[in-house]
């Protein structure tokens, strides 16, 4: 697999340019097309709701929050400020401390401690277990000057997003859609012997290979079930673990 190059500051700043664009960021790691609202069961489009930190159903009006459930929930300091501190701890090699973080984001002492612990915390967990059960794969294209989806949209960060029915989402960047680039991926981070649900891309089709149950959902068909089991990866953001945006990756 070809190095990947380093995410730098300038970067961040491209793709994370205000607290807008970070909330978007979570809502599209959280909620990959196509969505299945929660509340009406309907495959639908949800639409940011004006003045609040939320999507709603173009269906119903169910809501979502994207920061639910997370570390930036409830939290006053803006969320491209805490987008930027993750990204700078999470990308400096060397020891940092509170003060560091409080100079470099430009915050309080107190925030600066508050947000240095929780970041911590989430930094220095180790790996999680792997998911289990029925588990729901699917990409998504996040960031990029230029408007698209779609495997091949230019400029854009592939983000794979596996969740485990009734449990956890996992999201990882990764180089592409290509086998070589998400297989690695779904084998650290999904349990052999599990029941695992994609689209048609052929990507995964050596996961029978690798001890799982593999099954497709065909959307070409305009089919969002497959054997009774609607994608689940749409599911309220507060099911989702603590969510960080994209760090250097040497």
């Amino acid at each position: 697999m070809a190095k990947m190059e380093r995410y730098t500051r300038k970067d961040f700043e491209r793709d994370f340019p205000d607290d807008d664009a970070c909330l978007n960021w979570l809502f599209a790691v959280a909620n990959p097309d196509p969505i299945t609202c929660a509340g009406c069961g309907k495959v639908t489009k949800f639409y940011r709701v004006k003045r609040r930190k939320a999507f709603a159903c173009g269906d119903c009006g169910d809501l979502l929050y994207p920061m639910a459930g997370t570390i930036y929930e409830k939290s006053r300091t803006p969320l491209k400020t805490w987008f930027l501190a993750v990204y700078l701890m999470s990308s400096t090699r060397t020891g940092v401390s509170a003060k560091w973080l409080e100079r470099s984001v430009g915050v309080t002492y107190k925030t600066a401690w508050r947000m240095f612990r929780q970041i911590r915390s989430m930094l220095d967990e180790g790996e999680p277990a792997p998911l289990r059960g029925m588990v729901e794969i699917d990409e998504t294209y996040i960031g990029g000057k230029k408007h698209g989806m779609g495997r091949g949209a230019v400029g854009k960060a592939v983000v794979l997003g596996m969740y485990e029915r009734g449990g956890r989402v996992v999201a990882e960047v990764v180089q592409d859609t290509k086998r070589k680039s998400i297989e690695p991926v779904v084998l650290k981070r999904v349990a052999q012997g599990a029941a695992i649900f994609t689209d048609e891309l052929n990507t995964y089709d050596s996961l029978p290979k690798r001890g799982m149950v593999h099954m497709r959902v065909n959307h070409k068909a305009k089919r969002w079930v497959t054997e009774g089991i609607a994608p689940e990866l749409s599911r309220r953001s507060r099911e989702t673990s603590c969510t960080v945006p994209p760090h250097t990756d040497s």
